[in-house]
Formats: structure tokens, C-alpha cells, sequence
């Protein structure tokens, strides 16, 4: 019997997994039914406080996008302009009234969280429902919340997207999840639904999408609008460009000056490329599958280290019961700025990561050693000096230098490097001294040199990693580098 096809196959899985992903009526009417309940509790109570504005269910929910497995959904509060000053009192008067109500007997539990944007997050029966606020706009107006576009997106969504294409985008979540590049929370980095959306509207469907994704390289630009893909040559981009610079780049149709790709790593979208690749070459149902990963025990996790010759530092705060929005905006603030410090103080940084864990935030760091490089450049005497004789005999071998002796304008000259402070011993400098060189806002600034820890690969950070299983999985899946989609591929020859 001759071997499928990678399309055949591929169809064959797509199909099975739509089975599992598709959400059934009974399920949907649920959710609706939850909404609808809530949306008009909301309207009423926003009326008899006095302030205009309406009530939206919005998101993935509308779209009809959503998959089977998914628990949270969003309703959205467009609110006049002139009311943006009264957000924080509307939300609290708003989480007052609600926590009273009850939906089919069942209480109402609300927690606010207060981000960049604040929310409402509502747990009603099963369901977990996000009250976003945002602006009424009108069409060429700046934005003023980075809600504001939702419904708008909704619109063009509902407008240019066709039945059929809605399977797509559930099959592009799904696989985008899986390989662990989707954004799951508010505030996280990734891929996230309208990037999705907009993805299957440019390319079709989503076997179209994945050979596509197969050929983006860095500096990828799919501009819908224009019907346009294209990639611009890292190589020629100018630094004011670099210092934004995104792997991807899709233009949001209704305001072009956003990048709907903002939120993607490097690390992420490379992993994808090579993710579509192998699933066009070899298609498996494993690419839609759950995949867990096994925790090593600290003593494996350290003999891994020991390995791959790297120097691992970890800068973590305590979460303290912060949202998880606010952990990945701070946490981020930290790499860009730490980044920045060890740079300009010649620590050779191999990668950096920030992340957020059930109870700490912060930033994994690995270095080629603790040690700083500095090269140092020396000049000797004069090429027709008598000391030059002793100056090369003392240099020639000698082992710290790294280029020379050699002449330069008349001189003998050579480059050496010196060894500067250790990497500990700098960040501890930093964090308790001169915090006030890391460029991130005041608040932060004494949250790190407060409460800020700094760990290497020592008994302390084990105790962390047997608590905090979410840490050790973040720490484990960044030593050990490869992506988890890997390991459910067959072993097909040994090294």
C-alpha cells in the first residue's frame, strides 16, 4: 500500500481534530445565554449610576472563533471620552453592584485587575468572563485605550471572513498552542487570535497558512490592506528601525501604525517556522495534542547546566498576588533594562528571557561566563627604541593577549583583556546601589532594589524549583532550549 500524501494525511488530521476543537450548540447557547445575562445586568447598572455607554460581547465569542477548550470570554464596555478620568470609580462602583447579583442562583465573583488598562475579571458559574473598557472612535481619531479598536475589529472580521474560514482559524489556535507560541493571558508575548484571524484571511486556509509560515523569514511583512507579503533585509535596516525591531510585522487594516505582531519573540516565531516545516514534510495529530513536560529532578537540572558549560543567573521577585498582566509588563521592563546594564559593561549575554510563574516574576539570564570580557589596547615603545626588545619578549606569549604585538604609527602596540567584576557581584552592585541606572519607571525601580533576588544555579534556587513547579518547567524549557512540539517526534536514527 503506497504511503499517503503530507496533504492527504494532513486532511485527514485537520478533520479529526475539528471533531474534538469545534465548539457544539449546546456548549455555545451556555456561554451566549451566560453573556446575554451579564451584558444586561451591566447596561442596567451602568445607567442607574448615571453614565452613558453600552455593552458589547466581543472577542473570539463573535467571531465565532473560539475553541471547544477555551474558558474565557470577553464582554466590552465602550464608554464616552469624556469619562476616561472616571474609569477607576465606574469599574468600582460597577464590582460593588455585580458582587450582589447572583446568575441562576449562582453568586457572582469579581476581581479587578489594574494594568496599563483596568478590568474586571468575573467568574460567572463555569465561565470566566473579562469586562474590558474602551472609547467610542471615530474613524481617522487616535485611540485612546488599546481596547478601543476591538469592536471595530470585530466588524472587519465578521465583514470579510466566510463561514469556512472560521475552521481555519480554530485550526491555526489550535496547532499555534500546542507548539506553545499562542498568547494565553492578557499582557503575555505570543501569537494571539485577531494576529490568527487576519493570518486566514491573507493566506486562505490554514494548510496555506502553515506553507507559507514554512518560508517567512526574520522581518517578515504581510500587509493585508495592500495585499502585500514581503521581507526587508535585516542588514540594511537603520538602527532607529533595529531599536523596534519585530521578526513579524502585519499592519492592523483599521490603523496600519500598529503592528499586530508587536507581541511575538524572536524565539517564538522561529520556532513556529520550524514547527510548519516539519508539519508540511511529515503531518501528525501531535501538533494539536497536549504536551506536558517532564520536570527533571534539581540534580538532573544542574548536571544539564554543568553541560552545557553556560553561567545561568535568575532575577526574581516575589508576585505577592500582583495580576499577571502587570508581572509581564514589569518583567519585561527588567530584560530590556538589564539587557542594556550587562551590555555596556561587556558580560557576554548568550540569551535572556523574562517570565511570570505561579509566585515569582523576573529574568532568566545565561552568559558565557561570569566574567566580563575587556579588551585593553596597550602601546609600547617606539619600533627604534631599545625597549622594544623587552617589551616583546614580555608580551609575544603572553596569555592574556589577544592580538599582537603588533606596529601601529611607529609603536608596537598589543590588545590584552582583563577580567572585571564578577557577574553576582555587579548585579548585586546594581539591585542595591545603583538602581537608579536601570531605565525603568521609579515604582519598579524600588520594587528591584527592595524585594529583587538574585540566584545561581545554587541550593537556594533548588528550593524554588521543587515549590514553583511552573518556574522549574520555564527554567528547564530554557537551559534546555528545545521546543516541546519536539518530543512527541519519532526517534528516527541515532547520533
Amino acid at each position: 500500500m503506497s504511503k499517503k500524501a503530507p496533504k492527504d494525511t494532513s486532511k485527514v488530521i485537520e478533520k479529526k481534530v475539528l471533531e474534538v476543537i469545534q465548539v457544539q450548540w449546546e456548549q455555545h447557547e451556555r456561554v451566549r445565554e451566560i453573556l446575554s445575562i451579564l451584558r444586561e445586568k451591566i447596561q442596567m447598572d451602568l445607567g442607574s449610576l448615571g453614565y452613558i455607554g453600552r455593552v458589547e460581547t466581543q472577542g473570539s465569542f463573535v467571531r465565532k472563533t473560539y475553541l471547544s477548550e477555551d474558558e474565557t470570554f470577553d464582554l466590552m464596555l465602550i464608554l464616552q471620552r469624556a469619562d476616561k478620568p472616571k474609569m477607576h470609580q465606574i469599574l468600582d462602583a460597577l464590582e460593588k453592584r455585580l458582587k450582589k447579583d447572583r446568575i441562576k442562583k449562582d453568586p457572582i465573583t469579581i476581581t479587578k485587575h489594574t494594568g496599563k488598562i483596568p478590568y474586571l475579571r468575573i467568574v460567572a458559574g463555569d465561565e470566566l468572563v473579562n469586562l474590558f473598557v474602551g472609547f467610542e472612535v471615530i474613524p481617522g481619531e487616535e485611540t485612546t485605550s488599546i481596547f478601543d479598536l476591538i469592536p471595530m475589529h470585530s466588524q472587519y472580521l465578521i465583514t470579510h471572513m466566510k463561514e469556512e474560514d472560521r475552521n481555519e482559524v480554530l485550526l491555526l489556535k489550535k496547532f499555534l498552542k500546542t507548539i506553545g507560541v499562542y498568547r494565553n493571558e492578557v499582557g503575555a508575548i505570543g501569537f494571539n487570535g485577531y494576529l490568527c484571524e487576519l493570518l486566514i484571511l491573507f493566506y486562505g486556509t490554514f494548510q496555506k497558512t502553515i506553507e507559507n509560515i514554512g518560508k517567512w523569514r526574520p522581518r517578515t511583512i504581510i500587509d493585508l490592506k495592500k495585499n502585500i507579503e514581503k521581507s526587508e533585509d535585516v542588514d540594511l535596516l537603520t538602527s532607529e528601525m533595529l531599536l523596534k525591531y519585530y521578526p513579524l510585522y502585519v499592519p492592523d487594516p483599521l490603523n496600519p501604525k500598529d503592528n499586530v505582531a508587536a507581541d511575538v519573540s524572536v524565539d517564538q516565531f522561529t520556532s513556529l517556522v520550524a514547527a510548519a516545516n516539519t508539519y508540511r514534510f511529515e503531518p501528525k495529530i501531535s501538533f494539536f495534542e497536549d504536551l506536558l513536560c517532564e520536570i527533571p529532578s534539581y540534580s538532573d537540572f544542574m548536571r544539564k547546566i554543568i553541560f552545557s558549560g553556560r553561567q545561568l543567573v535568575i532575577l526574581a521577585t516575589k508576585r505577592n498576588f500582583q495580576e499577571t498582566e502587570i508581572c509581564w509588563q514589569k518583567a519585561m521592563s527588567m530584560k530590556n533594562a538589564f539587557q542594556v546594564e550587562l551590555f555596556n559593561n561587556n558580560y557576554i549575554l548568550e540569551r535572556t528571557k523574562p517570565f511570570v510563574s505561579d509566585e515569582y516574576y523576573g529574568l532568566f539570564l545565561s552568559l558565557l561566563d561570569v566574567n566580563p570580557q575587556i579588551s585593553i589596547r596597550k602601546e609600547g615603545p617606539l619600533i627604534t627604541s631599545k625597549d622594544s626588545l623587552k617589551f616583546l619578549q614580555q608580551y609575544t606569549k603572553h596569555v592574556d593577549v589577544v592580538a599582537g604585538p603588533f606596529i601601529d604609527n611607529d609603536h608596537w602596540v598589543i590588545h590584552f583583556t582583563k577580567k572585571g567584576q564578577n557577574v553576582f557581584e555587579f548585579l548585586e552592585s546594581l539591585v542595591k546601589k545603583n538602581t537608579f541606572m536601570l531605565n525603568v519607571d521609579s515604582f519598579l525601580k524600588i520594587e528591584i532594589k527592595e524585594k529583587l533576588k538574585i540566584f545561581g544555579a545554587d541550593e537556594k534556587l533548588g528550593e524554588i524549583y521543587e515549590r514553583d513547579s511552573s518556574l522549574a518547567e520555564y527554567l528547564f524549557l530554557f537551559i534546555e532550549r528545545k521546543p516541546l512540539w519536539i518530543c512527541n517526534l519519532e526517534q528516527t536514527e541515532q547520533i
